[in-house]
């Protein structure tokens, strides 16, 4: 797994916000195969995944008057990469495949299904838990991508940037940004294959001084329906 540098050199401008473009990938093999699957293990993604991908790069390229986008992360998973090639190539903007993803330790390239009958047992699993020797826990996993997601503000404040990245990535950035404690105990979302997750940093119309994030919109999947 790459370690990404965290560290934040300048405290971020304040003279305009960041917007910040969550981009599930699109069906992948894994998923297919219903296999835990990281960068060791990916296989990429299957003929119907890619013409999501290239339906979700031709929506945000139709949305260029507002999605200026000036660069594109993803996780090294390979699924994740090649959801985010057609958008960096749309724009031609950087991808840099950099953001950190979860450990699966003894379960990586492992069926899912058999895995979490047997890290169950007699006992009911917990959704936070880690589910085999070496995997991250939700609260590591989440608390890891709110640092890199900080980062990403302090180095692209103003600037409008797409992460390609997984299911998780998003539910964790929505507790980072909102400040609720990592857990999936009490609630979740749907995160659908490319669905756009958007969100907004600026100042409060009514108080220009407190600066705060924003959810624009979620799990948009409307590219999708031509399929």
């Amino acid at each position: 797994m790459r370690t990404a540098d965290t560290r934040c050199p300048t405290p971020p401008k304040r003279s305009r916000g960041m917007r910040l473009l969550l981009i599930r990938h699109g069906e992948s093999w894994s998923n297919v195969e219903d296999v835990i699957a990281g960068e060791r293990s990916c296989r990429g993604l299957t003929d119907r995944g890619r013409h999501q991908a290239a339906l979700v790069a031709e929506c945000l390229a139709a949305e260029r008057d507002r999605t200026d986008i000036r660069i594109v992360y993803s996780t090294g998973v390979r699924r994740a990469v090649e959801t985010a090639e057609p958008i960096a190539e749309a724009f031609g903007v950087p991808l840099r495949p950099e953001f950190p993803y979860n450990d699966h330790g003894a379960a990586e390239g492992s069926g899912r299904s058999e895995t979490l009958s047997g890290a169950a047992g007699s006992r009911p699993l917990s959704v936070d838990g880690p589910i085999a020797p070496g995997v991250d826990s939700w609260a590591t996993s989440a608390r890891r991508v709110g640092r890199m997601l900080d980062v990403l503000m302090c180095r692209h404040h103003g600037d409008t940037v797409v992460l390609a990245c997984h299911r998780e990535t998003v539910l964790a950035a929505g507790q980072h940004f909102q400040r609720i404690p990592p857990t999936l105990d009490h609630a979740t979302a749907e995160v659908d294959y490319t669905a756009i997750t958007e969100w907004a940093y600026g100042p409060r119309s009514r108080d220009p001084q407190h600066w705060r994030w924003t959810l624009v919109r979620h799990n948009d999947t409307r590219h999708l329906l031509t399929m």
